[in-house]
């Protein structure tokens, strides 16, 4: 592998053992169906009663999120800043065509990473300030928005990584064509 493959590849599996071990970290807070009626009894209980592990994991859980965002992040402006644009620079000083679409999305993407990570720890930040001991149903609708921002948040990076692996194949391209 070359730098943009590794590069795209450490991000990819960064994210994705991030993405189990969330998953895990989920199904071990509670096991709840997405049942748009409310919680039954049986779940709301078993919120109640868990709520300090369930704390416990959610820490846990911003902690690894917390090193995983810091890591994507330095990775994505690494990609940017060290290869797309200065390859689109000096494209454009050897009058050859460029790979500003490329460039774009990545830079369109970036932004929507940034955002959707915000708006994914807002919504976490209120999920563990919330008492699941006196408040399970309001818990649970907050886990499912939770859930939701991360799902964002996921495909947004699964678009950066794509984003690199077809910078990759582009250089790879030109450079065969050179």
């Amino acid at each position: 592998m070359t730098g943009g493959s590794t590069v795209g590849y450490i991000a990819k599996m960064l994210f994705r053992v991030v993405g189990c071990a969330t998953i895990s970290s989920l199904l071990l807070i509670v096991a709840i169906n997405s049942q748009v009626e409310g919680i039954s009894n049986e779940q709301s209980k078993a919120i109640s009663q868990n709520c300090v592990a369930i704390k416990q994991t959610l820490g846990q859980l911003q902690r690894v999120d917390s090193r995983a965002r810091i890591y994507l992040g330095t990775t994505y402006e690494a990609i940017a800043n060290r290869f797309i644009i200065p390859l689109n620079l000096r494209l454009i000083k050897n009058n050859r065509t460029i790979l500003s679409s490329i460039q774009s999305d990545f830079n369109t993407e970036q932004g929507n990473f940034r955002s959707a990570y915000t708006d994914y720890m807002r919504e976490m930040e209120v999920l563990v300030g919330i008492d699941c001991q006196v408040e399970p149903e309001a818990f649970y609708y907050q886990l499912i928005t939770v859930r939701d921002k991360r799902s964002i948040l996921h495909t947004t990076a699964e678009k950066l990584s794509d984003l690199a692996d077809e910078q990759y194949a582009a250089v790879k391209l030109l450079k065969d064509t050179l």
